[in-house]
C-alpha cells in the first residue's frame, strides 16, 4: 500500500471548506455516484518487491512466469439509494 504524508493544515482547511459548501445540498444528493476502481496483479505485487534474507539460513528461490500471471481489476459504485454496482475486470 502507498504511503503518504500527513495532511498539512492548508490541506484540512480545503476539506474543510468543501464540506461547509456541500452541508445544504439536501436532495442534490440523490443524484450524487461516488465510485472506485483498484487493480490487482494475480502473480505477486504491484511493483513492490521487497525480500529478506537471513544470513544463516538457505536462501529461498521465487519463480515467476515471465509474461506475468495477469490481473484483475475491481470496479464498485455507490448512492444514495445503496450500492450501484460491482464489477470483476479480468485483465
Amino acid at each position: 500500500m502507498a504511503r503518504r504524508l500527513p495532511r498539512s493544515k492548508l490541506h484540512i482547511g480545503k476539506r474543510l471548506q468543501w464540506v461547509h459548501n456541500h452541508m445544504s445540498y439536501g436532495d442534490k444528493w440523490m443524484a450524487v455516484r461516488f465510485n472506485d476502481e483498484r487493480k490487482w496483479n494475480l502473480d505477486g505485487p504491484d511493483g513492490n518487491i521487497k525480500y529478506w534474507n537471513y544470513l544463516r539460513k538457505e536462501p529461498r528461490r521465487f519463480f515467476s512466469r515471465q509474461s506475468g500471471g495477469g490481473s484483475v481489476m475491481v470496479w464498485a459504485a455507490f448512492s444514495f439509494n445503496g450500492q450501484v454496482g460491482l464489477a470483476f475486470l479480468d485483465g
